[in-house]
């Protein structure tokens, strides 16, 4: 079953999910603005807890609760790094971000509410604990790619976990019109060589129509996405997925974390839409205009040069 949308913003207001302002803006940085685009992460920033907590957490335990099969999905081969992945989460949060112990087995978050950590999956239980929707991959024994063997995915970007579980990357990836080819074996080679307690880091992004972030979609529509794309009007909404790689030290699976941050076009600073522009004015004509559509690329050169 797929689950409705997060409920919508009341016109003029920010919801409960989304932020005023972009703390992450991948085409503000060199690095950043271009895939692959992967950087070092300081492991006690593994996860970015920000004012938009409470409600991105709501929403999620909504999904977890009242759409199982659609917000989480494991395969046998994926248990163990699920375990693993749990314990790590959860230590990590009780020490870097205040979560409190509630007896032996159970966790307060920073919102109030009280997670038990063994009545449901163990992937389920760690997607409820961070805002980050969280997918482990695997390389079986002489395959040339990794596997999606477990995730809790609540907040797709245009995609869903159905039609990824148990497939390798390059099948992840389709239909990205970008990933077969160089990027593809970059990607693995990356996959590859992530090490224990040396996490990496690297960014998303792209503008929507709306704030939702329940945003499903399955592969046969995906050309109707980039098509509403070039739609978009100025008062366009920027999702960025701050994406982290970190590989498990027991189980050796790699988990891959999205992290989701959902703000409207008017929060961009004048140094933001700058380095849009020109981030834009770089890329391929085919792909900055599947990243920006006419008015939203009209408003970033107008922005740009007002800002100087």
């Amino acid at each position: 079953m797929t689950p409705g949308h997060a409920r919508p913003a009341v016109a003029g207001t920010l919801p409960p999910w989304a932020l005023p302002c972009a703390p992450v803006a991948p085409f503000a940085s060199a690095r950043l603005a271009v895939a692959p685009g992967i950087q070092p992460l300081d492991p006690a920033e593994w996860f970015l807890i920000a004012q938009d907590y409470a409600g991105q957490m709501a929403e999620r335990d909504r999904l977890v609760a009242e759409h199982p099969d659609w917000a989480y999905a494991r395969t046998p081969q994926g248990e163990a790094a699920a375990a693993e992945l749990l314990e790590t989460v959860a230590a990590h949060v009780v020490e870097r971000h205040g979560f409190r112990p509630d007896g032996p087995r159970a966790l307060i978050r920073p919102d109030g509410v009280r997670v038990a950590l063994d009545d449901l999956p163990p992937i389920a239980t760690a997607g409820r604990l961070v805002q980050d929707d969280l997918l482990l991959m695997a390389r079986p024994e002489g395959a040339d790619e990794h596997v999606l063997v477990s995730g809790i995915l609540c907040f797709p970007a245009h995609w869903t976990l159905s039609e990824k579980i148990g497939r390798p990357l390059l099948r992840i990836h389709l239909p990205v019109p970008e990933y077969p080819g160089d990027l593809a074996r970059r990607v693995q080679r990356f996959f590859d060589g992530v090490q224990p307690g040396r996490p990496l880091w690297r960014a998303n992004w792209h503008f929507a129509g709306g704030p939702e972030i329940v945003t499903p979609m399955r592969e046969v529509d995906k050309t109707r996405m980039y098509a509403e794309r070039l739609a978009l009007t100025e008062d366009a909404w920027l999702r960025v997925e701050r994406q982290s790689v970190l590989r498990l030290p027991r189980t050796r699976a790699v988990l891959f974390g999205v992290r989701t941050l959902v703000t409207p076009a008017d929060g961009l600073t004048p140094a933001q839409w700058r380095d849009l522009d020109a981030v834009i004015a770089a890329l391929p004509a085919e792909q900055g205009a599947r990243k920006l559509g006419p008015a939203l690329r009209a408003r970033a050169a107008r922005e740009a040069a007002t800002a100087g």
